[in-house]
């Protein structure tokens, strides 16, 4: 039987956050039982900084993957690092610049002339002076009653009916929103009422209506200045956020419940404090802990029955998931992860990339190496797109995403590895355009101190037997090289995976 394809509708700031923590997770080489993830990006404000991140962070997972295993099955390489497909994401923005206000989009002015007095009267009744003059180009600044109109256009744009054209029987949906705002809370209700519609006319649409169908919504995790809007300077409230959650919930537990078959709420009592920017370039928000636990929810998602092609396979209709830490603590660290499966691939990607930073470039420009040798690397190859891909993804991806994790916005941090070693972090931290790259010096003597909150086994003994990457690499470089893969790039990505692999079992004890 044939992976199923997930189409991951990310709606929102909140949504293409989740999706950057959610390459990171697949590029650590976590499985994913699908066939390929293919992100279905959904937001008004089209020059959202967070978004641009986003689009920037798959750009550069896409181009190592395709230099490792394009070409390669599905079912070949698994547990790898970047070894699942992500499709570059379809964008069905509804730019507010093409509307300006709603009630220019609905032609307010002209309702009465045309017939639609009542129409008019309704309208008024249910939008205050401010929605309808409310500018469109930045979202609907925690405004789903706004929402709710303009997305309807969402399903309406090429990039939709392309996903209808191209989905099978047994293919998954999965809905990324927040639930406090205004597009996350406008599009989940709106996209399931379209999915679940019998009479939609969408193409495929029995596959759809039948599919299988979850969701993650994000509950309050963070706050923004509140004098910006007793100032009249932003038109983001945050103290409404519970006020709107509460409502939501039960909107969403009379209307969405029943459409759903699986559905995650992840969220924080522990707010993070983030500037108040209405949207735009400005709006570039750090990575935090619950957008990680909101990525792992897709991956969990994608193991739920995994027999099963449509709704009507499942054993229970409906379930519902949750996620906790034991303590409240201010600090999470890789022993706080729900599944050791994640603390192990996270811990070996790690060290990927400490041996891609610091080591990589000076071992392929050895001409003595033994794994470089054995694979017959090519000279200059550290000058090649490859290995630049790699090291751009490590310095301005991975580091940065650390850095964010542990930001001093958060008031619960996510510090799985010590960062001192990242000596340029102060500059990271202003670089919110996301430019600059991760500037790590680690010397091989250091490398068991790493980790914060696993300890690596027999700390002592690693003085005299240090982790060695080149060692390992050249004992496994004989038995790559027979099974003819066909790539240098494959050749080097699975022995980077094999190996590093190798390390962390010999020195950290992992139940």
């Amino acid at each position: 039987m044939s992976k199923p394809k997930l189409y991951l509708f990310a709606v929102g700031g909140t949504g293409s956050r989740v999706l950057k923590s959610l390459v990171m997770l697949l590029a650590s080489g976590i499985k994913a039982n699908t066939e390929k993830i293919i992100p279905m990006i959904i937001d008004t404000d089209i020059n959202n900084g967070d978004m641009e991140k986003c689009r920037n962070m798959i750009k550069k997972y896409n181009r190592i993957h395709d230099s490792t295993y394009k070409g390669i099955p599905v079912d070949q390489d698994l547990g790898q690092f970047f070894r699942t497909p992500i499709a570059t994401p379809k964008e069905m923005n509804v730019s507010g610049n093409d509307y300006g206000t709603l009630q220019d989009m609905l032609q307010y002015n002209s309702l009465g002339a045309r017939g639609f007095k009542k129409t008019k009267g309704l309208f008024d009744l249910l939008y205050n002076e401010s929605n309808k003059k409310m500018p469109l180009e930045k979202g609907f600044l925690g405004n789903p009653n706004v929402g709710s109109v303009v997305l309807k256009h969402v399903v309406e744009s090429q990039q939709f009916r392309e996903f209808t054209q191209d989905f099978r029987q047994e293919d998954r949906i999965f809905v990324i929103s927040s639930i406090f705002g205004g597009t996350g809370a406008a599009g989940f209700p709106l996209l399931m009422n379209v999915f679940r519609n019998p009479q939609s006319g969408m193409n495929n649409s029995n596959f759809i209506n039948n599919a299988i169908i979850g969701g993650t919504s994000v509950l309050p995790y963070f706050q923004v200045d509140v004098e910006k809007f007793n100032n009249n300077e932003s038109a983001i409230n945050s103290s409404t956020f519970i006020t709107k959650t509460k409502a939501a919930l039960q909107y969403y537990n009379r209307n969405l419940s029943p459409l759903l078959n699986s559905l995650f709420y992840v969220g924080d009592t522990r707010h993070s404090n983030y500037d108040n920017c209405d949207g735009g370039t400005e709006q570039k928000n750090p990575a935090n802990f619950i957008e990680l636990t909101a990525a792992m929810s897709i991956l969990e998602f994608l193991d739920y029955e995994p027999a099963a092609t449509t709704k009507n396979d499942l054993n229970q209709p409906t379930r519902f998931f949750e996620y906790g830490i034991e303590s409240d603590a201010a600090t999470l660290t890789l022993e706080h992860l729900k599944s050791n499966s994640y603390l192990k691939k996270l811990l070996n990607f790690h060290y990927f990339n400490t041996y891609v930073t610091n080591f990589m470039e000076s071992s392929l420009q050895s001409r003595t190496m033994a794994w470089r040798r054995e694979l017959k690397i090519p000279s200059n190859f550290e000058k090649q797109p490859y290995f630049k891909d790699l090291k751009s993804f490590s310095r301005q991806c991975y580091y940065r995403w650390l850095i964010e994790l542990n930001s001093d916005n958060h008031n619960r941090k996510f510090l799985p590895f010590n960062l001192s070693y990242i000596t340029n972090a102060n500059e990271l931290k202003k670089d919110t355009e996301g430019t600059l790259p991760a500037q790590v010096r680690i010397n091989k003597k250091d490398l068991h101190t790493l980790v914060t909150g696993v300890p690596a086994t027999k700390q002592k003994a690693l003085f005299k037997n240090p982790m060695s990457f080149d060692e390992t690499f050249s004992n496994l470089a004989k038995s790559i090289k027979k099974e003819q893969l066909g790539s240098t790039e494959r050749s080097v990505g699975k022995m980077l995976s094999n190996g590093i692999e190798t390390i962390i079992n010999q020195h950290f004890t992992l139940q």
